[in-house]
This record gives C-alpha cells, sequence and structure tokens, in this order.
C-alpha cells in the first residue's frame, strides 16, 4: 500500500492522533465523521481538498472518514494504512473489548449449563460458579472445571476408603492433581467447602469430612497410655504403652472399627511432639495424643473417635496465635481447652520470650485471652511450661482415680 507523502507530514499528526483515538472509542471498521482539531494551518485543508477531490475551506470542523478511505482506495491505500504510516496506529481496544466480554459470555454460559447440568441447581452449586469464575478463561476451561469437580465429587461419594491421591489418579489421571498449590485442588476445595456450609476454608479436616483424605497411612498420630479396648490397633496401642513406647495410628486404622474407652476416660491433646516424648520417658499415667501441630487427617480423626466413644479430649497448645487458632478449632468439635486461660497466660509470659506477629485471634472460651495475649505479644511456647502442665495432668488423674 502506498500512502500519499503529503499526509505525512507533522501538520497533519493532530488529525491522524484524533482519527486513531476515535476508531479505539468506536471500532476500526466505523467510517462516521470526525471532529478536527483546533488551530490547523491552512496546508492541511488544502491538500485534504485535493486529495478528496472537494472545496474544503479551513472553516470546515468535520473529516468525512468514507470519503477518506475511499480517496486513499485510489491509491491503493486504506485509513488504517494512513494512521500505521503516520506513526499512530489504533489499538483496537473496542474490538479487544468487545472480544472480552464475547469471551466472558460465552465462559459464563458455557459455566452455568455444565455446572447445572453435572452439579445440579442448588445454591452451593450458583456460588462455586461465581467463585471459580474470574480464573477460568474460556468456555473450554469453564466445562473442564465443572467436569473435574463433578467426577472428584462422584468418586468421594463411592463406599470404601481411599486416599485424595487414589482418587486424583483414577477420575483425573494424575496422582498430584489435587495437591496443595494445584488449580484442581482449588476448584474441588471451594466446591467441598461451599457444599458443606464452610465458605472457602481448604483444610484436612474439610476433605477427611468428604471422605478424600490426604494419606491412609502417611504421618500417624503419636499417641501415649490411651486406653483403647478391643483387639486389633487397640492392642497394638496397649502393648506399646506396656513397653514404654508411644503407640502410632494411621487414618486407615482409625476408621474402622469404631473405638472404645473405658467410662470417665480423659485425653490430654498437646500440640508438640516433645510434651508427649517426655511422658513417654517418664512413664506418666497421662493418656495423651500429640497434634503436630495444625492437626491433619489422623489428629482429627482420632479426635473425633474418642469423643464419639465418650471420652472427654482436653487440649493445650501454645500460647501464640497460630497456638489458640489450633485450639478454637478443635474446640469447636467438643475437644476442651485446659490451662489455656488469660490468668495461665499471665502466669508464664515475660518480656524475654519470643515476640509473635500478627493479631490474635478470638478465643471464645476465654475472650480475655485474646485481649491478655494482645496487649503483652510474647509466645508462651508449651515447652516452656511443659513440667507443670504434665504434673498437673498427672495429678488430675489421681483425683479421678480415687
Amino acid at each position: 500500500m502506498t500512502v500519499p507523502a503529503v499526509l505525512l507530514g507533522d501538520e497533519f499528526l493532530p488529525v491522524w492522533q484524533r482519527v486513531a483515538r476515535t476508531l479505539d472509542q468506536r471500532g476500526l471498521d466505523d467510517r462516521r465523521a470526525v471532529a478536527l482539531p483546533q488551530g490547523l494551518p491552512d496546508t492541511v485543508f488544502a491538500r485534504l481538498g485535493e486529495l478528496l477531490r472537494v472545496r474544503f475551506p479551513s472553516t470546515r470542523r468535520r473529516l468525512d472518514l468514507s470519503a477518506l478511505d475511499a480517496a486513499l482506495e485510489r491509491h491503493g491505500a486504506d485509513l488504517l494504512a494512513l494512521l500505521a504510516a503516520a506513526g499512530c496506529p489504533p489499538t483496537g481496544r473496542r474490538e479487544a473489548r468487545d472480544a472480552e466480554r464475547d469471551r466472558r459470555a460465552r465462559r459464563d454460559e458455557a459455566l452455568t449449563a455444565a455446572a447445572t447440568e453435572a452439579l445440579g441447581l442448588q445454591p452451593w452449586v450458583v456460588a462455586w460458579a461465581e467463585a471459580v469464575r474470574p480464573g477460568l478463561p474460556d468456555d473450554g476451561s469453564a466445562r473442564a472445571a465443572v467436569d473435574a469437580v463433578a467426577r472428584v465429587l462422584a468418586a468421594a461419594d463411592e463406599p470404601g476408603l481411599r486416599s485424595r491421591a487414589e482418587v486424583a489418579a483414577r477420575v483425573l489421571g494424575d496422582a498430584h492433581a489435587l495437591d496443595r498449590g494445584e488449580p484442581t485442588r482449588r476448584l474441588v476445595g471451594t466446591a467441598l467447602a461451599l457444599r458443606a456450609g464452610r465458605g472457602h476454608r481448604d483444610d484436612a479436616e474439610l476433605w477427611a469430612d468428604a471422605g478424600l483424605p490426604g494419606d491412609l497411612v502417611a504421618t500417624p498420630v503419636p499417641t501415649w497410655s490411651l486406653p483403647l479396648l478391643g483387639d486389633g490397633a487397640a492392642a497394638a496401642v496397649r502393648a506399646a504403652t506396656a513397653a514404654g513406647a508411644p503407640g502410632y495410628l494411621a487414618t486407615l486404622t482409625l476408621r474402622e472399627p469404631a473405638l472404645e474407652v473405658p467410662p470417665g476416660t480423659v485425653v490430654l491433646s498437646v500440640e508438640n511432639p516433645r510434651l508427649l516424648e517426655a511422658a513417654v520417658q517418664r512413664a506418666l499415667p497421662v493418656p495423651m495424643l500429640c497434634t503436630l501441630g495444625n492437626p491433619t487427617t489422623a489428629p482429627l480423626t482420632l479426635v473425633r473417635g474418642l469423643l464419639a466413644a465418650g471420652a472427654e479430649v482436653r487440649h493445650h497448645g501454645d500460647l501464640d496465635p497460630s497456638g489458640v487458632a489450633i485450639t478454637a478449632r478443635l474446640a469447636r468439635l467438643g475437644v476442651v481447652p485446659w490451662r489455656m486461660t488469660a490468668a495461665d497466660y499471665r502466669a508464664a509470659v515475660s518480656p524475654d520470650l519470643r515476640p509473635f506477629d500478627g493479631p490474635v485471634p478470638p478465643t471464645p472460651w476465654d475472650p480475655d485471652l485474646q485481649h491478655a495475649m494482645s496487649e503483652h505479644g510474647r509466645a508462651v511456647d508449651e515447652e516452656r511450661v511443659m513440667d507443670e502442665l504434665l504434673d498437673a495432668a498427672v495429678r488430675e488423674g489421681r483425683r479421678r482415680a480415687l
């Protein structure tokens, strides 16, 4: 294409810039008239008149783009070629906006239709589609997302115990597709949380409740002196205690059969393994389990099993934001926070302890604890008060035995 050189002078630049901006607003194919900038020299009007073969006085305020395009065609060029040669090509923003709007519309339509067909028109499904929509680039990815979620949920509802990795390998073709950080994990986790009425929280408890534990034998929960009744795993735990060793219970052994304990059993749950280790070393008569920090599937399964068997489970953890968050989480299951009060904290805190970052979460079992921790800003690690805790547990156990 050949653009007339007379149209590429500096005096024409304001005109072509105005035209380019107009096409960005209206669309690249729009050829309606455009208002001319003020203060153009007479030469601009003269040369436009020569090109358009019309009288083009300097008083004229609008330029007919259809006529300009037709005139350029006689020279083997067009309006877009002229603007490109002048150094101000339009960006096609209008077309890009239209294309983006159409893409979103197709995606939303596909997502709604696929989710309704595969998952049903339930409130949590509507909420799920709204939550995941921004992360889906097109209609194909929307249909694929629904398909993946529907297949995982269907597999979770099948009878029989299986791990999350097994389900991912079987129905998604990738054993790691449901690992933390994976896109499909986010899609399924959001669906599970909304279906369970738990917002968007994705954690081990959520997946275990849905029948998709992270593992069945890895990361067992350490225990000491649990008075489990019956044969099998219960007998193995009792034998470990008799041998002066901790017992380890994996998710697989905790799912069936139901646990049994003597009436009045009290079990101490601790956050850090050093406390259970000390109880084993001292052969203390204190039934214990350790959550190993934030409890995953096996500790949660054991806690639920003990509560269902009629045991009282008490928990003590670090007196820092994460520790009280873990305690609150367990308390929602029916676990009793133990020696986790504002008075306990104030008795143990001192200026030499490590500071903690972040706000202290609510402590509904003792609201003053949140205030005390926020005031001091220092963490009381569980190991710091270990001897006092274990001594208290032994004393209380003896009183119950009387």
